[in-house]
């Protein structure tokens, strides 16, 4: 009578699960087309509900302008997975090292998508300006995320710009989608009474 034997499933090299800090150390010894294969499988990977047992948010809305401002610059740190969850979720290094590479992958996904998003929102505000303005050079007075915060702080009499950084993002945004608004209609008013005068 012959022995049953057992067969596992051989698990292939994309299937098999590494830690994040592993996979650091690993991914550059690696093939070019092992790596490739690699990168393929991590670019299809999901965001976790939780990280280190800190539930990950649906999306960014509810954060300040401060964390929205450290996300973005996050890409130039030297591990900006690990700069991100650090914002986020207040995960520790050694804690970013330990997690299933594929959860720290789809956590950045997540977050890329959300942060393009958001800059597109941003993006999407523009006011009319005039051909003398833009020769003038007005879009040189664009002073990026510290200007924004100047401004905020100017509108609702904050003397500390430190403070604005806790505030949420989505009501400066609010803020500065109104007074876009406001400029444009503004601009096409004192326009409409300027053609008026000329036709009198």
């Amino acid at each position: 009578m012959k022995k049953s034997r057992k067969y596992k499933k051989r698990r292939t090299r994309t299937e098999r699960r590494y830690t994040y800090g592993e996979f650091l150390v690993l991914f550059p010894c690696c093939r070019k087309t092992h790596q490739d294969e690699l990168i393929a499988t991590l670019d299809k990977a999901k965001c976790p509900g939780f990280l280190c047992g800190k539930e990950v948010p649906k999306d960014l809305f509810a954060i300040s302008y401060g964390k929205l401002d450290e996300l973005r610059n996050a890409a130039s740190a030297d591990d900006p997975a690990v700069e991100c969850l650090r914002i986020l979720l207040d995960i520790s290094p050694k804690e970013a090292y330990s997690l299933n590479v594929f959860d720290v992958f789809g956590f950045m996904h997540f977050c890329r998508r959300q942060i393009e998003k958001i800059n597109e929102l941003f993006s999407s505000l523009k006011v009319n300006y005039s051909s003398d303005e833009l020769a003038a050079g007005v879009k040189d007075l664009q002073f990026g995320p510290f200007g924004v915060l100047d401004w905020y702080a100017r509108r609702m009499g904050i003397t500390n710009q430190n403070e604005v950084r806790d505030v949420a993002w989505v009501r400066i945004y609010n803020c500065m989608k109104n007074d876009t608004e406001q400029n444009n209609y503004e601009r096409r008013l004192h326009k409409q009474y300027m053609n008026q005068a000329k036709r009198r």
